[in-house]
């Protein structure tokens, strides 16, 4: 998936932006931060087609990060104007530490806000227009996985946007690669979904599959899916 991306309801096309660009704003939102979340943060657009799904995000969207991490995809989003409001939550308390410092070096840091919060906590409803999760699935124990997709579902609103990023299932020797990413740097065996399984698993007929797509970056594959959920209709008596 390059170059540009639709919008929601009928907005024009948008430019996707470069890995480079989205690295050197990594380095400056996290230069303050120890030398580790320097690093990563800086060279996951680079592993990770976050310009192409930073596209899918119209202008002026209020967002709900599930799982967040340490806030990137929410801080890039404020940085390209295309938030009026983030929220993201992540259960590790030294990734919301960094987000939250990080957020501080935004022109606009009231935009976002960050908390730590388990996804068994639930997923907090809101009037978002878009919900996001961004390579998360794989790190929920498979027996979840369906339920945590349709919990998802329940928290977009009527006339939104859920946006779903993860790693690829086949071919295997990528899927291997990024179990051995994940098994060194979060110390954790993962477990994929499959495009075709996380689209099964949304059963709800509200909700119309509009974007399907694959990226390669380096030795890690990736698929990502949007739905729209249809708008409430007004009903006469």
């Amino acid at each position: 998936m390059q170059g540009t991306i639709d919008g929601m309801q009928g907005a024009a096309p948008v430019a996707a932006p470069s890995a480079r660009t989205l690295a050197d704003l990594a380095k400056r939102l996290y230069a303050a931060q120890r030398w580790r979340w320097r690093w990563l943060q800086s060279l996951r657009p680079y592993i990770c087609p976050f310009g192409d799904v930073i596209a899918l995000v119209p202008e002026k969207s209020r967002v709900l990060d599930v799982g967040c991490g340490s806030g990137l995809f929410l801080l890039m989003l404020a940085s390209f104007g295309r938030l009026t409001r983030g929220v993201g939550f992540d259960v590790s308390t030294d990734a919301i530490a960094a987000a939250q410092a990080a957020a501080t070096r935004l022109d606009r840091p009231e935009l976002v806000e960050f908390s730590v919060r388990s996804v068994a906590q639930g997923i907090p409803k809101g009037d978002w227009s878009v919900v996001s999760v961004i390579d998360v699935i794989h790190h929920i124990p498979p027996a979840f996985q369906a339920g945590f997709i349709t919990d998802l579902c329940a928290a977009t609103p009527p006339g939104a946007r859920l946006v779903i990023k993860d790693m690829v299932v086949t071919p295997r020797w990528r899927a291997l690669a990024n179990r051995m990413h994940d098994l060194l740097m979060a110390r954790q065996w993962v477990h994929h979904a499959g495009p075709g399984q996380v689209e099964a698993w949304v059963r709800d007929p509200e909700f119309v599959c509009v974007h399907r797509s694959r990226a390669n970056l380096l030795w890690y594959g990736h698929w990502t899916l949007v739905f729209e959920r249809r708008a409430a209709t007004a009903t006469s008596r």
